[in-house]
């Protein structure tokens, strides 16, 4: 059996970020993970939308961690790439603001235009694409039978 790893959406409190840094991603006082966003980079709509859809992605086990082992390295949904993109207003269903999109190894993040600031896109997936490729993360696929119980 796995265990849920809850995430967070958050704006940063006044000098909590390192200096030239706009976000980062570690670990909450709740044992969770905290993603923490300088104030002006983001809407509060596109941090709340990014911590519901990421409590469902985690908590029914489509992204999950595996031990580094070396069958695990070379995984084939091993995710390898994660990043945002920024994308017009037109490009999202009536209501949402947040488009998340599997690709083989890796994993993409449409964001709309206006909610996220480009310097933030940049930022975040040089932050995530270096979290997958110091870590396994797997992501279950339609029809994976073998992984019905993450390791």
């Amino acid at each position: 059996m796995y265990k849920v790893i809850e995430v967070l959406f958050r704006f940063a409190e006044p000098g909590e970020l390192p200096i030239g840094r706009i976000a980062d991603i570690r670990p909450g006082p709740d044992g969770g993970i905290h993603v923490i966003i300088e104030p002006g980079h983001a809407s509060q709509q596109i941090l709340d939308d990014f911590t519901a859809q990421q409590a469902s992605r985690m908590a029914t086990g489509q992204w999950y961690r595996l031990p580094d082992t070396p069958e695990n390295r070379v995984h084939p949904r091993r995710i390898l790439q994660a990043g945002w993109q920024l994308a017009p207003v037109g490009t999202f269903p009536a209501g949402s603001l947040l488009l998340s999109i599997e690709r083989p190894s890796g994993h993409v993040w449409l964001i709309c235009e206006g909610h996220a600031s480009p310097r933030l896109e940049a930022e975040m997936t040089w932050i995530l694409t270096k979290m997958v490729r110091n870590e396994i993360w797997i992501t279950r696929g339609t029809g994976d039978a073998d992984l019905d119980e993450p390791c």
